[in-house]
């Protein structure tokens, strides 16, 4: 039963924005239980509030298999971890919260974003890993604060040219996908650290890579390349890099001067 007092309800004893409240007992309703208010985390379901406003919400193993339009009406949330569900698509409506900064539906069966996606400029932290997406919205380089994107297992086949817009991104996972190749525009990303693109089926790598000056991790073992672009030398700041399991042809010369400097600052090489 929902206890009203002006513009705010109950909700368990618990007093929040009215519209707040009426969404956590819809949900309630649909996971079939009541949602604790005591913190939240990748491994729990419960709440976090503030000023009778929901900040942080965690749902996690209780077979949820949509989300409710009116998951907007949580305006303050920044934290959203669905991990361990069923979902197969997200609402519209989660383009309307703009406070966002971290979205977790890990171990879902995703096969869609909406493309309000990319409305969700403050969002810092994307994992998508393990579900079905096979592709992204071009919406998704409007994400322009999101500094980790998490697309592990997600059968995805190509990314978006789009996926260059992501300017503060330094930490990008898509291993163990059906990607062929990757876009140009991945040399837009001058802020990455890690690049992990680990069993897929790469045939070819841009030359653009040569411009993640910044980058630290590179793994793009177990695929199919034969050549690496020449401007990969240009990579000195790496300390993991890991070529094996490919087709290689033996290197020129001037790869092999580069594998010997980054050697000898101390990186650990696999080819």
């Amino acid at each position: 039963m929902i206890m009203q007092n002006g513009t705010t309800s109950d909700y368990h004893g618990i007093t929040l924005q009215r519209a707040e409240a009426a969404f956590l007992y819809e949900l309630e309703e649909i996971i079939g239980e009541a949602i604790p208010s005591t913190g939240i985390g990748f491994y729990r379901t419960g709440f976090i509030h503030s000023k009778h406003q929901v900040t942080g919400l965690s749902i996690r193993e209780k077979g949820l298999k949509y989300l409710p339009d009116s998951i907007d009406h949580l305006r303050n949330l920044k934290r959203l971890y669905l991990r361990d569900n069923l979902l197969t698509t997200l609402p519209e409506s989660i383009g309307n919260l703009l406070n966002l900064e971290n979205l977790d539906v890990f171990n879902n069966q995703l096969k869609t974003l909406p493309s309000s996606i990319g409305n969700l400029h403050n969002l810092r932290r994307f994992d998508l890993s393990r579900n079905y997406l096979h592709t992204l919205p071009s919406s998704i380089g409007n994400l322009n604060s999101l500094e980790r994107l998490g697309l592990l297992n997600v059968e995805l086949k190509s990314l978006p040219d789009t996926i260059g817009k992501l300017s503060n991104l330094w930490d990008f996972i898509a291993s163990i996908n059906q990607l062929t190749s990757i876009p140009q525009t991945i040399g837009n990303l001058t802020k990455l650290k890690r690049l992990v693109l680990h069993n897929n089926q790469l045939q070819s790598l841009p030359e653009s890579l040569g411009a993640l000056r910044e980058l630290e991790l590179l793994s793009l073992h177990t695929n199919q390349l034969t050549n690496l672009p020449t401007s990969i030398t240009q990579l000195t700041s790496l300390t993991v890099l890991r070529l094996e399991k490919n087709q290689l042809k033996p290197l020129p010369a001037q790869f092999q001067d580069w594998l010997i400097l980054l050697k000898k600052k101390g990186c650990g090489i696999r080819l």
